[in-house]
């Protein structure tokens, strides 16, 4: 089966076509595009879907629904949308954090705002804490002990290694054909923002007159 992965949950605008193999859940990257470029997500993301299409005709759409910015988050899940529809393939969302873990590690990117999104995920590479939205000392005590891998935790100096930055289209096919295999739902197709919204409805309006 081939797999069209889309994420656009961290500045790395990423595209894939992924070969995963149904008898043992093997994956092999056909083809991928990777920029890191924050502010050009919609620009750069229909540009890397034509790319990897070359290599070959996606059976089913894999896309990250973050947690991530809001903005960014909206050009992969929709392109990802419009692309099954259009062409009648199953969507699956999968937390775009799973994209970098692996067995005893905890995830960190940047939240921006001095705030970080974290998971943590068990010695089988299963998520068992998170994600959630915090300052980044907590993530870093909630990592103690573990591999920690994230551009958040890379920028405020607690990553053990210095790759995975970035969700890897590889590792996104794979979480999204296992949990479909054993029949767990795929995440909906809505950005996992974690944050309150900022805009809040007015209130009543002030008399001015008695």
């Amino acid at each position: 089966m081939l797999v069209l992965v889309l994420d656009t949950s961290t500045p790395a605008v990423s595209a894939g076509l992924v070969r995963v193999d149904g008898g043992e859940g093997a994956v092999a990257v056909l083809a991928e595009r990777v920029v890191v470029d924050g502010r050009r997500h919609g620009e750069l993301l229909a540009v890397g879907v034509r790319e990897v299409l070359a290599a070959g005709v996606p059976d089913a759409v894999v896309v990250g629904v973050g947690p991530g910015p809001f903005t960014g988050l909206r050009v992969g899940i929709m392109t990802a949308a419009a692309f099954g529809d259009a062409r009648g393939l199953p969507v699956l969302g999968v937390c775009s954090l799973d994209g970098l873990a692996g067995p005893g590690t905890a995830v960190v990117t940047d939240a921006r705002r001095k705030e970080v999104y974290w998971a943590v995920y068990d010695a089988a590479g299963d998520r068992v804490d998170g994600p959630h939205v915090t300052v980044p000392a907590v993530a870093q005590e909630a990592a103690a002990g573990l591999r920690v891998v994230g551009d958040g935790a890379q920028l405020y100096g607690f990553a053990t290694e210095p790759e995975p930055r970035y969700p890897a289209v590889a590792r996104l096919a794979e979480v999204a054909v296992r949990r479909h295999a054993a029949g767990l739902p795929a995440l909906p197709l809505t950005p996992l923002y974690l944050r309150r919204p900022d805009a809040v409805e007015p209130g009543a309006g002030k008399k001015v007159t008695a």
